[in-house]
């Protein structure tokens, strides 16, 4: 299909694009969504937002599996069998938190992740194997250009996602309607998968184009997948450490969670773009600005609290740009994205794991927070300036 009219490419990308976005939309519309309905029983305290966290997380990457899993079928029988998970995990719709109550004494660390897998893992699960699996398909499809890019309109998605809720979904409809409004779009993201599986069915011997990919595939070693769990890992739990800290050490605000969530998903859409030059110059600033913010943020109490929480901010987005900058400079070829984005998904997993799970249990005090800052110290990657080029900083695509 390489000969295929620029216009229908166009027309092809666009279609893959709204899917990916409205996918990721409705996968980051729902934590807060859930959140709030949750809210009466759990109430608003950072453990249970850090376990919830670790929930989505682990979601996240047992849909990422699936995805990388399903990748060595044939791409029609991907397709059929997606499209058969999403409509089963449409029983769970409308879209609801389950009846379950909370235990009378002890944490709710172990009691949450039960709660909001038996509400809506089944929906989450299904959702969150879009966006490396339609990357793969846009490709089956006979379609040119950089799959990676479209997971850069995946985070966008989220990010729109995350910050509709708090300014238009709550403040607008009733949890009732919140509900029937999320469950509706479901059924239309159903729809647009069903197009762009179309889209395959079209696309001429797509099962003959995945084994040439195979056979010129290499595999990926270990050192290589361990290197992008950990680029994973360090921004995945400072973006947690970095909400503890700022509600427990600097300022306790409403839904102030969603303010380092975004940023480490905005991150992504940054690194993964095809335009470099914004990551390319974060990463080529980033050890001296990490290290005025890191002490900043360290230091400042009271009265500035509002500037500590600026330099935590900004040092979470250095920090996550820097890293998945450096995640996207090594991934693998478009055979291999399920694999990339399977470590991504598992390092991303492990540090939520690390703040939620294991910092508690020998840390009174949100230490966690200093040693994450240190790890990324550690992996920032070390680039000269002057030995770039202008067009390697600011210019060229990919």
């Amino acid at each position: 299909m390489i000969g295929r009219p620029l216009q229908a490419q166009k027309a092809a990308r666009r279609r893959f694009v709204i899917t990916i976005l409205l996918g990721s939309f409705l996968l980051f519309l729902v934590q807060p969504m859930i959140a709030r309905m949750a809210l009466p029983r759990l109430g608003g305290a950072p453990a249970v937002w850090n376990s919830a966290m670790l929930v989505y997380q682990a979601l996240l990457l047992g849909g990422y599996a699936y995805a990388h899993a399903i990748s060595r079928l044939a791409p029609r029988r991907q397709a059929m069998l997606h499209v058969g998970l999403l409509i089963l995990a449409a029983l769970w719709l409308p879209l609801g938190l389950s009846a379950t109550q909370p235990p009378t004494e002890g944490s709710p660390v172990f009691w949450v992740p039960w709660l909001l897998l038996v509400s809506i893992g089944p929906l989450f699960l299904a959702i969150s194997a879009q966006a490396p699996l339609l990357q793969r398909w846009y490709g089956f499809a006979g379609n040119a250009g950089e799959p990676y890019a479209l997971y850069a309109a995946s985070n966008i998605g989220s990010f729109g996602g995350l910050i509709a809720y708090p300014i238009l979904v709550e403040p607008l409809l009733p949890v009732d309607a919140q509900r029937n409004f999320w469950s509706i779009f479901y059924i239309i993201l159903l729809l647009l998968v069903i197009l762009c599986v179309r889209a395959i069915w079209k696309a001429a011997q797509p099962e003959e184009a995945a084994d040439a990919e195979a056979e010129i595939s290499k595999p990926i070693g270990a050192k290589r997948i361990g290197y992008w769990i950990i680029l994973a890992a360090v921004p995945s739990g400072l973006m947690l450490s970095t909400t503890t800290h700022l509600t427990t050490d600097l300022v306790a605000m409403p839904l102030i969670w969603v303010l380092p969530l975004g940023i480490y998903l905005l991150s992504f859409t940054v690194a993964f773009a095809d335009r470099r030059w914004l990551t390319n110059v974060t990463t080529l600033l980033a050890p001296p600005i990490f290290l005025l913010l890191a002490l900043f943020s360290l230091t400042v109490w009271g009265g500035n609290a509002a500037m500590g929480m600026f330099a935590g901010l900004y040092l979470l987005f250095v920090v996550a740009v820097t890293l998945h900058g450096e995640m996207y400079r090594t991934r693998p070829e478009p055979q291999q994205l399920t694999s990339f984005y399977l470590a991504m998904a598992f390092g991303g997993a492990l540090g939520g794991f690390f703040c939620a799970i294991v910092s508690p249990l020998p840390f009174d005090l949100s230490w966690e927070h200093v040693l994450l800052i240190l790890a990324a110290a550690s992996f920032l990657p070390q680039q000269k300036l002057f030995s770039l080029g202008e067009e390697e900083i600011f210019g060229s695509k990919g």
